[in-house]
């Protein structure tokens, strides 16, 4: 029984220590539960492994006659695994403990481990229990390693919570679906958006608010970025407007190119007039007149 690894798998190989990493995290570090979710095509399934070289890592392991994960995993990939390992044990535990005292996390336990990929069943179940369920959905958003595709939910679970709260429109959820604006997922954030735009009024305000305030930081962008999903409110594109004609937010790029974007339900004819204006003059960056003729000429076409 050898304790090296065949020279034709390096220990650089990146894929292949994911994909032990994602054995021991998911499937008890068996390759055969592995091999046999893959084949039926699970939610957890990743894009970046191919099933065949997970049937020849497996192969090789039983050639070896030894676990291959203490060979090719470092410490800290064995600490993250771990943390994954304890995760999947807290949310079992929650189905073991009083079902009466705990719905909430029992409803949020179902939406992690469903292999739906869309769950609509544990969604609509936690929406029902709108008032106790949108604090542990805040807090699923806002959990990092619920992100990443080696815990439990594989990656997907925050998506599910933001369908959740989109549903619920529950003004308690502006802030964390606010932080979500710019994330590096492009999904997550439109989904933010819509449950902002759903809340209303409330979300509405909080945004017209930032928007405008001093100093412009990332926050005036990501205000002006939801509140372009507020754009056929007439008041929404007044207030744009109202702050694109002050120069040093007209000057700022990229927030002024969403300002203009966010205007382009102004209806009435003198605040229509006052944006074109904005085309003539020099202190207007030329990559928000491009947004602004757009605009214009949008309402020309109707």
């Amino acid at each position: 029984m050898s304790n090296q690894l065949p020279e034709d798998l390096p220990v650089a190989n990146a894929v292949d220590t994911t994909i032990l990493m994602h054995r021991e995290a998911h499937f008890s570090g068996d390759f055969a539960t592995m091999i046999a979710y893959y084949e039926q095509g699970g939610k957890g399934v990743s894009k970046d492994f191919e099933l065949n070289r997970i049937i020849e890592l497996a192969a090789i392991e039983r050639a070896m006659n030894k676990n291959m994960a203490p060979l090719m995993l470092t410490g800290a990939d064995a600490e993250k695994i771990a943390r994954a390992r304890a995760a999947y044990q807290k949310l079992q535990n929650i189905y073991e403990s009083d079902k009466e005292s705990n719905v909430i996390s029992r409803l949020i336990s179902d939406l992690i481990l469903s292999e739906e990929e869309v769950p609509n069943a544990e969604i609509d179940a936690l929406v029902e229990h709108r008032d106790a369920a949108v604090p542990a959905l805040i807090e699923l958003i806002r959990a990092e390693d619920f992100y990443d595709p080696l815990f439990p939910g594989y990656g997907l679970a925050p998506l599910a919570a933001l369908h959740c709260l989109e549903k619920m429109g529950d003004k308690r959820a502006i802030m964390p679906l606010f932080e979500m604006i710019g994330s590096s997922d492009l999904f997550s954030e439109e989904i933010a958006l819509f449950a902002l735009k759903k809340i209303g009024k409330p979300a509405k305000d909080f945004l017209l608010k930032i928007v405008s305030s001093h100093p412009i930081t990332e926050d005036n962008e990501k205000a002006a970025i939801a509140l372009i999903h507020f754009k056929e409110d007439s008041d929404v594109a007044s207030y744009c407007l109202k702050t694109l004609q002050n120069l040093e937010f007209r000057q700022a790029i990229p927030l002024a190119n969403y300002l203009a974007l966010a205007c382009e339900g102004l209806t009435d004819p003198d605040e229509q007039a006052d944006f074109r204006l904005m085309l003539d003059d020099r202190s207007t960056p030329d990559m928000v007149k491009d947004d602004i003729k757009c605009i214009c000429n949008s309402w020309a076409r109707y």
